[in-house]
């Protein structure tokens, strides 16, 4: 039933009253349409008539009157309509449009129109513009008007509930369409997760360099995924399911291990877990770690064997450089042990010569030559002391801003002169090369050390190279070398196009003393300064060398915002003005050739071999000593503990340390201590004057 354009209930028509709206302005023809309808068995009509259509706009939108008052008005109060019967011809509307407007307002009601006119055009509109039947007035009877009004309900009915069950039809076709988009939704983001866990899983296996495989040990067949070939540096495919593909690959030397161990895996029934070399597709060496896990089947046997496989080139090189600076420092200790004690051989004998030099100046040629020889391999053994306390990193010379470019040019002069005419020399630095924070003479050193071991390298001939670029390091290339740091370096490439390196030796090329020279020619301590140099320069070296093609040799050394500053001109020998010096030294040979240079340069001596002696000169004469020079590593009472007991003295005493060990810890603890300078061993007759000298400048400011 349909209340005002609300949705009809279904009724049996034969079995219900039927409220009927007539509009109809004839009255004669309204009593004859009731008359037929009040005739009818199988239904009851109640009928309300209006003449305008005005008049059933307000019936469609208000009560119904109470019944009683007249025949036309019989219908139940409140009672909507089931039915339209319109008349096409009202004195306010005419034609369709009077259809037009109460299909507008009562959209759910069936209409059937009324009309004095046989046009079959007219009843096709009429219905197409939603009219349910089209009755011509002078063809009416009782039965086609119960009919129709009947059958116009019914139609009316079937065609909303059919709307309704499309409606219904329509929402749960739009839920479930709803449902499956939520449920494909929800299946394309698990696919999506699903496809970003297999790539995340793809990319770390990359990044970390790892691969996984599968042994079916009862068919021998494996599976290869594509991320393990790429990692022994082949396309796709390439090992075709086999296990001689891949056992080829391996280092002649590992292979039969790597077999033997694949089999007793099996026959102990657990996984393979070992590491060994393999020859990529590149024809590069590089470590693999295989790690897997063996299972069973019901009964026990060996059913399949799964795993990865890992590339451990780069931790194998960083082992390879730990266990390498670990026996370098365990050197470097031994070295920094013995190395005071050599310095203090040297100091008499260099500074015994000098003195020679300075007595007899008209000696015969041939003597100042013996003397020349002498104080030549004296500098000669204080350089071999200062190459084994570089490696220890004891050695720290002072350190300015300065152009690699400079030391380039300067070693090209030298080794132009002293190299054979069949190595040709090589020069190329950056125009925009950054500086270097360093010392010129270590570096110079380390410089003039990979030069001639290139010479040797070359002994029919060559090319020498010497390049310097700015790079900066990142995080990557940075993880590939142990001492490496993220930011700006200065590489320093010293290439040669000799007999290269055996790559079984690479590894201990730095180890001190080590060398492949004949005997006589070669101290093997050569790479061993390098290595120390540039270490206490908080650089890295890397080397890399083929057999007969040549090596190159890698410096690393942080650069430096700060201008290049150029090296000091040496002073001339300052002269004393009868100063006294008192010189503390357990060894009498450096007392006395210190005394007599000191004596040779206007100052006057008080020698002592140990601190009690050295404490009972200061107290005799603290009014007249003018600075004490102390040797810090003495029997019984060493520097250290004599110089707070000449304190007690003098609060004002002026001491200077001599050492055989340079280092700027030791010389740091040092200051601490009180002591105003710091002398190295050996010294030179300039060295000794100039740390006097610089108590007098220090006195005048």
């Amino acid at each position: 039933m349909v209340r005002n354009g609300s949705p009809a209930t279904e009724k049996p028509v034969s079995r219900i009253d039927i409220n009927l709206l007539l509009v109809e302005d004839n009255v004669a023809e309204a009593r004859l349409l009731q008359e037929f309808l009040l005739m009818t068995f199988l239904n009851r009509f109640h009928l309300v008539h209006v003449k305008r259509l005005g008049e059933a706009l307000i019936q469609l939108g208000e009560k119904l009157p109470p019944s009683g008052k007249n025949r036309e008005s019989t219908a139940p109060r409140n009672h909507a309509f089931d039915i339209i019967l319109l008349d096409l011809t009202l004195p306010d509307s005419t034609g369709l449009a009077s259809l037009d407007l109460l299909i507008d307002r009562v959209p759910s009601l069936p209409i059937v129109v009324l009309t004095n006119t046989n046009d079959d055009e007219l009843a096709v509109e009429a219905v197409r513009h939603g009219a349910q039947d089209y009755l011509v007035k002078r063809h009416l009877n009782q039965e086609i008007l119960a009919r129709s009004l009947r059958y116009a309900i019914e139609r009316k009915q079937a065609a909303v509930a059919l709307r309704e069950a499309n409606e219904i039809l329509e929402l749960r076709v739009q839920e479930r369409t709803a449902e499956l988009e939520t449920t494909n939704q929800l299946l394309k983001q698990e696919i999506e997760w699903r496809q970003r866990i297999q790539q995340r899983l793809e990319l770390a296996q990359k990044a970390a360099k790892i691969g996984t495989f599968e042994w079916n040990i009862q068919s021998n067949q494996f599976t290869w995924t594509v991320e393990l070939e790429a990692l022994y540096g082949f396309k796709p495919g390439s090992f075709d399911s086999q296990y001689e593909q891949w056992i080829q690959t391996l280092h002649s030397e590992d292979r039969p291990k790597v077999e033997q161990e694949l089999a007793q895996a099996v026959l102990d029934g657990q996984g393979l877990d070992t590491e060994f070399r393999i020859i990529d597709g590149h024809g590069e060496t590089r470590w693999i770690a295989v790690k897997s896990s063996l299972f069973r089947d019901d009964y026990g046997n060996p059913l399949q064997m799964t795993g990865i496989h890992m590339d451990i080139t780069e931790k194998k090189q960083l082992e390879a450089q730990f266990l390498r600076a670990q026996r370098l420092e365990s050197l470097g200790t031994l070295a920094s042990g013995i190395a005071h004690d050599l310095n203090n051989i040297l100091t008499p004998i260099l500074t015994g010569v000098q003195l020679l030099q300075l007595k007899f100046p008209y000696l015969n040629d041939q003597t100042q030559q013996m003397l020349k020889m002498l104080e030549t391999s004296a500098q000669r053994g204080a350089q071999l002391i200062r190459q084994i306390l570089s490696f220890a990193r004891s050695v720290e010379g002072k350190r300015v801003s300065l152009q690699i470019h400079h030391l380039l040019i300067e070693i090209e002069t030298i080794i132009q002169q002293t190299l054979p005419k069949s190595i040709e020399i090589q020069i190329d630095s950056a125009a925009d090369l950054w500086t270097v924070s360093g010392d010129a003479t270590q570096l110079h050193q380390v410089l003039m050390n990979l030069c001639v071991n290139a010479r040797d390298a070359m002994p029919n001939g060559g090319t020498l190279s010497m390049t310097a670029r700015n790079l900066i390091l990142d995080e990557s290339s940075a993880r590939k070398h142990l001492d490496a740091k993220v930011g700006p370096y200065v590489r320093v490439t010293i290439s040669d196009t000799g007999i290269g390196i055996p790559q079984e030796i690479q590894e201990r090329i730095f180890d001190p003393f080590f060398t492949t020279k004949e005997v006589g020619k070669g101290t093997g301590l050569g790479l061993s300064a390098v290595l120390g140099i540039i270490k206490s320069h908080g650089g890295f070296v890397d080397v890399q060398s083929e057999v007969n093609q040549g090596s190159q040799f890698h410096l690393y050394l942080p650069a430096s915002q700060s201008a290049a500053i150029p090296p000091a001109d040496e002073l001339e020998p300052l002269l004393g003005q009868q100063e006294l010096i008192l010189v503390v030294d357990d060894e009498a040979m450096i007392c006395e050739t210190t005394k007599t240079i000191l004596e040779a340069y206007n100052y006057q001596v008080l020698t002592a071999n140990d601190g009690v002696e050295a404490i009972a000169l200061y107290a005799e004469h603290q009014e007249e000593i003018y600075c004490v020079l102390m040797d810090i590593m003495m029997p019984l009472m060493d520097g250290p503990s004599i110089l707070p007991l000449l304190r007690r003295l003098n609060p004002d005493v002026y001491a200077i340390a001599m050492s055989g060990l340079n280092s700027k810890e030791a010389v740091k603890q040092l200051q601490q201590l009180g002591f105003q300078d710091f002398l190295p061993k050996p010294f030179s007759t300039q060295d000794l004057l100039q740390a006097l000298h610089q108590k007098a400048e220090t006195q005048r400011f």
